[in-house]
This record gives structure tokens, sequence and C-alpha cells, in this order.
């Protein structure tokens, strides 16, 4: 009678596990979003949100959920920045022009 052979098992390799990256395209799109410098970094954080997007699964970096949180948050603040400029072009221009007689400076 043979004897059954023993299996030979892999030893565990000794390699550290992978690190996935986390997108800076995904990171900065949440920090131009709440940094919204007067809509500009809103807008720019929607458009790098939809970019992280578009590219994290060609990559397989991580931060889905960092691009989806700087879309929405860049969202929210153009909406803010948008009513802003909106109240300050309301409350700061438009008729303060000098017409003749009254207490005006007239200069």
């Amino acid at each position: 009678m043979s004897t059954p052979q023993p299996t030979a098992r892999a030893a565990p390799s000794q390699a550290p596990p992978s690190i996935q990256r986390t997108s800076k395209m995904a990171i900065w799109s949440l920090v131009l979003s709440i940094l919204w410098l007067g809509g500009l970094g809103s807008l720019a954080g929607i458009m790098l949100g939809f970019a992280a997007l578009r590219k994290i699964p060609h990559t397989g970096e991580r931060g889905y959920g960092l691009a989806i949180a700087g879309i929405i948050v860049g969202i929210v603040t153009l909406i803010f920045a948008i009513g802003y400029w909106v109240f300050f072009a309301m409350h700061t221009g438009g008729t303060g022009g000098s017409g003749g007689g009254g207490g005006g400076y007239g200069y």
C-alpha cells in the first residue's frame, strides 16, 4: 500500500498588504468646496469632484465618498455664494447717483 503524500502548503508571504491611495482630486474637491472663495472654490470643487468620480474606477484609488461630499458641499456653498452676491448687489449698488438740487454733495 502506498501512503498518501503530504500536501505542501505555501508559506504565507511576508509582503505588506497593498495600501490604496486616496484620490488627491477627491480631497481637493472637498477642500475647495468648503473654502468657497466667493463661489470660485465651490465651482472648482464641483468640477474636481466629477473628475474624481470618473477617474477613481480606472485608477483603483479610494475617495469615492470624498468626491460625492465635495460635489454636495460645493453645490450648497455655491447656492450660498449666489445668495451672498445677490444680497451684496442689492444693498450696495445702483442708486447712489447725484441728481441736482437737494442735499447732495454735488462734486
